[in-house]
């Protein structure tokens, strides 16, 4: 899609969660009115008629919602996007953080720019991941590759394609610790 196209369709693409990484050519939402999104709001619902949109991005979002208000945006996401579209979710991938805790490796990882966490302290892992008392938002629940995955097809999506979590240009900062899925609302030209 050349850049005359993406900026025309910009209101049809959504970055949900958009935090401090507003992303270019999408309309981007946050319920934090002092983060630079177009839209303030808590979601679910989206503010969006149905089939109203072709791409919905939502990075390290969905596990700062309970189970129950994970599977409603979902279903939000599922509902808002034209037949064809195209959901990205992106989650801190709680196997791999834990094999990798559990097997001792010695990673860091850098949050707050400048401050580094050990892995293989669960208080660290904690406080980052698990429960991500580290941020204002914690986190409700825990999802891996398989588990995402499983919701992701409960709300309808299918022909899923895995996310590269290191090079996807939607992602602000490529890293081992988080997984994602790319899913399609049935109708789709694949």
């Amino acid at each position: 899609m050349n850049l005359e196209a993406l900026q025309a369709t910009a209101h049809k693409r959504l970055n949900v969660g958009c935090g401090e990484y507003p992303l270019l050519y999408y309309t981007n939402l946050d319920a934090n009115p002092a983060l630079p999104a177009e839209i303030h709001a808590t979601v679910p619902p989206l503010p969006y008629d149905d089939n109203a949109l072709s791409e919905i991005y939502a990075g390290h979002v969905l596990e700062h919602m309970t189970q129950d208000a994970g599977r409603a945006f979902l279903a939000e996401c599922y509902r808002t996007l034209e037949p064809g579209g195209r959901l990205g979710v992106l989650v801190p991938d709680t196997f791999e953080i834990m094999r990798r805790y559990t097997l001792g490796m010695l990673d860091k990882v850098e949050y707050p720019e400048g401050v580094y966490h050990a892995i293989t302290d669960l208080d660290e892992v904690c406080a980052l991941f698990l429960y991500s008392t580290a941020q204002d938002s914690p986190h409700q629940w825990s999802y891996d590759g398989g588990t995402l995955r499983r919701a992701m097809e409960r709300a309808g999506f299918r022909s899923l394609r895995m996310i590269d979590r290191y090079a996807d240009p939607r992602i602000p900062v490529g890293a081992w610790y988080q997984c994602g899925w790319d899913g399609f609302k049935l109708g789709a030209t694949l």
